[in-house]
């Protein structure tokens, strides 16, 4: 968690994304719910949140998947909430990763090509968000990290950080190449959480399944919320909740929009 370097105002800015305000897609073997402009669908409204520029909640269908395609020039974290999702890429990784992982696969300036696929009898459910890299000329690199549900209970758990030494163990988090750390976390009804923001700096909150308050504004499961000129978020939670938080720096060059 970071420490505010100075007090914000007292009415912060929300950006509030409901669930079925998203852009949606119904291809048969998965459908797609998008919060910013992705693919075919295009919000000039919804383009990005700082460096947070692609958010798609996927449920994908037993042994369908999406085969083989590419990706260059940006940060791709794959968080899975149920079911498995069973990935290959071209630089030789395969793995399947399930509910409480979160995969980064950083896809470096020369890109590379990435299947991702359900290879199972029930239906796999992620989250698959992009952040723009803060520089070009970024290397390939893969990762995953995982909690089990109680080392995420009551907190949100630090999966992915930017790059310095406290995130080159194995131990740590996924180290990226911008200015975001990406929590998850698992909460009860009654539970209160508070997350401090420090100076040009905002939050994206995304509810996975559940219900919370925060900023004012009551959340529940698909909707999203951008969150700046605070120095504290406050999380009251009203039900058994997972949720997504992004602490983002929002100064970040954007390469591509």
């Amino acid at each position: 968690m970071t420490t505010p370097e100075t007090s914000a105002p007292e009415s912060p800015t929300i950006r509030l994304r409901r669930s079925d305000e998203r852009g949606f897609e119904d291809m048969g073997w998965t459908d797609n719910w998008m919060t910013f402009s992705f693919a075919d669908y295009h919000d000039p409204d919804w383009m990005h949140f700082g460096p947070l520029r692609v958010m798609v909640e996927n449920h994908i269908q037993p042994h369908e998947g999406f085969s083989a395609h590419p990706h260059r020039d940006a940060e791709i974290l794959t968080y899975v909430s149920s079911g498995t999702l069973t990935h290959g890429d071209d630089q030789g990784h395969e793995a399947g990763i399930s509910a409480g992982e979160m995969q980064l696969i950083s896809a470096g300036s020369e890109g590379m090509v990435h299947s991702e696929e359900n290879h199972h009898d029930v239906v796999e459910q992620n989250y698959q968000m992009w952040l723009i890299p803060d520089r070009a000329g970024t290397d390939f690199a893969y990762h995953e990290r995982g909690f089990s549900p109680d080392e995420r209970q009551g907190q949100f758990r630090c999966y992915v950080a930017p790059y310095t030494s406290e995130t080159a163990g194995p131990d740590g988090p996924m180290p990226v190449n911008t200015d975001a750390y990406v929590y998850a976390g698992l909460f009860e009804a009654g539970d209160r959480v508070e997350h401090a923001l420090a100076r040009n700096r905002g939050a994206w909150v995304q509810v996975v399944e559940g219900e919370v308050e925060v900023a004012g504004v009551t959340l529940q499961s698909g909707d999203g919320a951008g969150i700046a000129d605070t120095d504290a978020l406050h999380f009251a939670f009203g039900a058994e909740t997972e949720a997504l938080l992004f602490d983002l720096g929002m100064d970040v060059p954007l390469l591509w929009t």
